[in-house]
């Protein structure tokens, strides 16, 4: 009995992080074979792999000759080839149970489809069922219709939230839905020495620190939103500092927001998240949208307060009074105003245990392994029978 983990897509993200998590899991698990389809066009998960194959013998690696891209969903309609190809690839290898590694419904879709010609039971796991309209792509509302079979094709869904399921759902799923929260290092991220903290990263000490970290990116991410909020109040101008921790395609746009609107800020190149979450009085995450962010994890872990969207993982994680209306520079400035006038508290001790036992790398390698096992077994006795 093997398990197959199928992932086409040419970036490298959170999600592929989680995932390699989740196979070193299975791999440490026992007395199974995995085997990983990848693309050559993802260089930073083919060498991860690579070192993944290195320290264990029952991994197999195998490189497919196209990767996921944009209207994916409509090249598996014109393109039928690929999925003959790769279903008689999968009928040869025979695994119990694909995994399509699959950052959104569109990416690592021809595993969904090869699996079902196949007649191999497939799950996917996803972090991002939301639509391409709602996420701002090009083209959203086309590509979400030719998106919308692709719903119905794995046995099994694994994501990683309540509101991601509730959103499967939405979507028309009818398959059974695994939650497996994301997990981080909680040895790794621990309440610290402010001080110290900003002393290292050059931070002023006499301003409310607000930070943002991550890809520098204004059609997700909507830092702009958080530099406007700031700009269009005098008390909150005066007494805080944004700091931004990240590279992007926005970054240059971030400093010319920045210097336009003439709001104090520092825009820090990729550092290490645990000093800046120690330095900082809130971070913020003002998201159009958002899994289970690892950076709302990790800063609760490090006793850091959270303010964010009111959708997807904050939703599931953050209290009401830490959250705010989406897409509303307004609502994030009343959300920092509030979150100023009750004294700029740190995350409650429930908030941070809840993190800290449910949500570490721990938690999350067990949940993802026990899941993909009893899948798995499900399968064995389906053959059986």
């Amino acid at each position: 009995m093997s398990i197959l983990f199928y992932d086409d897509s040419p970036v490298f993200g959170g999600h592929e992080v989680m995932s390699l998590a989740g196979v070193e899991a299975v791999l440490s698990s026992g007395d199974v074979r995995v085997d990983f389809f990848l693309t050559e066009s993802n260089p930073v998960l083919c060498e991860r792999v690579s070192k993944l194959a290195e320290r264990f013998p029952n991994l197999r690696t195998q490189h497919v000759p196209w990767c996921s891209s944009k209207l994916e969903a409509l090249r598996n309609r014109v393109k039928p080839a690929r999925i003959r190809i790769l279903s008689e690839i999968l009928r040869d290898l025979n695994p119990s149970l694909v995994v399509a590694i699959q950052g959104n419904i569109e990416h690592s879709s021809l595993a969904l489809h090869a699996s079902r010609a196949a007649g191999i039971r497939c799950a996917s796991y996803i972090p991002v069922p939301h639509t391409n309209a709602e996420m701002g792509a090009k083209l959203g509302a086309i590509r979400d219709w030719f998106c919308k079979d692709l719903f119905l094709l794995p046995d099994d869904f694994v994501t990683i939230s309540d509101e991601m399921a509730a959103l499967l759902r939405k979507r028309g799923t009818r398959a059974p839905i695994h939650i497996v929260y994301n997990g981080i290092d909680t040895e790794r991220f621990n309440q610290g020495d402010p001080v110290s903290a900003r002393d290292s990263l050059n931070l002023p000490h006499d301003k409310t620190l607000v930070g943002v970290i991550g890809r520098i990116e204004f059609r997700q991410k909507q830092q702009h939103l958080l530099v406007e909020a700031l700009a269009g109040d005098a008390a909150l101008k005066s007494s805080c500092h944004l700091v931004f921790a990240g590279e992007g395609p926005d970054r240059a746009n971030l400093a010319e927001i920045v210097s336009r609107l003439d709001v104090s800020a520092t825009i820090l190149p990729w550092c290490d998240p645990a000093l800046v979450y120690q330095a900082l009085d809130v971070l913020v995450i003002p998201s159009r949208y958002e899994g289970l962010p690892l950076v709302m994890l990790e800063a609760l872990a490090s006793g850091t307060s959270v303010l964010g969207s009111d959708r997807d993982g904050m939703k599931d994680v953050l209290p009401a009074e830490r959250r705010f209306e989406p897409d509303n520079p307004a609502a994030i400035r009343s959300a920092l105003q509030r979150f100023i006038r009750d004294g700029k508290p740190p995350a409650s001790s429930a908030l941070i245990a809840r993190v800290r036992e449910t949500m570490s790398m721990s938690a999350f390698r067990q949940a993802f392994s026990s899941t993909l096992l009893s899948l798995r077994r499900a399968d064995s006795r389906l053959q059986s029978a």
